[in-house]
């Protein structure tokens, strides 16, 4: 069991990163939406500078760092990252490990003042999800349009944050999106859900491990043997860079639990 004074500890750290965090969302957001119309490189390097202010003020208030594995496996051309979602950390950090990415989102977002004119910038593919087929031509023609462009195409493909030690179904949009395309989709596994669980406030101290894998080919591939393919790489990469001791402590694992 956590020392609950250690846990107050924790809460207040968390408290000071937020208050380094929430500001800086709007005000990226804002320089971002007013830069509407100048190059996409202007853009993307006020983005990058966000990501870097996140990522040192998570470090520096809450000890949480991270660690990356893998970069050898990143493609030289356009290709697909299908990254396990267990954190608001990965939509943040997983920005700064690839060249620029276009994101698929849902439409209702882009109506947020600032946030979702900011996304409306970064020249996002925003997806009406209730319309079907025609939600996933329109897909694949903008993941196509933007990928020969040089930039990468990024999807959580369980669709919705994931608790530790748990998996939902991987959905086919980005394997169709492969396979339609050609280009390769790169599976990225990470354990950032230990550090960051979801809804909480505080942030452990410890460093996040984010493995890259090989990338997995579409070329004579059904979408079903593409997403298993990569489903079942970042499940047991997941579980193979799980830390025990911090699942304890979150309570996903009893602490009596042998390593």
């Amino acid at each position: 069991m956590v020392n609950p004074i250690y846990k107050f500890w924790l809460s207040i750290r968390a408290t000071f990163f937020w208050i380094l965090f929430l500001p800086g969302i709007l005000v990226c957001a804002t320089l971002v939406s007013l830069a509407f119309f100048t190059p996409l490189w202007l853009r993307i390097g006020i983005v990058k500078i966000w990501i870097a202010y996140s990522l040192a003020s998570l470090r520096i208030t809450c000890g949480l760092n991270y660690s990356i594995e893998g970069t050898e496996n990143i493609p030289e051309d356009g290709f697909i990252v299908m990254s396990k979602h267990s954190s608001t950390w990965e939509t943040i950090a997983i920005q700064w490990f690839f060249r620029p990415m276009v994101w698929v989102v849902k439409r209702e977002l882009t109506w947020i003042p600032f946030f979702g004119w900011a996304l409306m910038a970064m020249n996002v593919i925003a997806l009406n999800r209730g319309t079907g087929r025609k939600a996933v031509n329109q897909l694949i023609r903008e993941s196509k349009h933007h990928m020969d462009q040089g930039r990468i195409l990024a999807l959580f493909p369980e669709g919705t944050r994931v608790l530790p030690m748990q998996s939902k179904p991987f959905k086919l949009g980005g394997a169709i999106v492969s396979q339609r395309t050609g280009y390769a989709v790169l599976p990225v596994a990470h354990n950032a859900g230990e550090f960051w669980p979801r809804h909480s406030w505080i942030k452990w101290p410890g460093t996040i491990r984010v493995v890259i894998g090989p990338p997995v080919e579409p070329e004579g591939k059904k979408p079903e043997a593409i997403i298993a393919e990569v489903g079942d790489w970042i499940t047991r990469e997941c579980e193979a860079i799980s830390d025990t001791e911090q699942l304890k402590r979150i309570g996903v694992l009893p602490a009596s639990s042998a390593e």
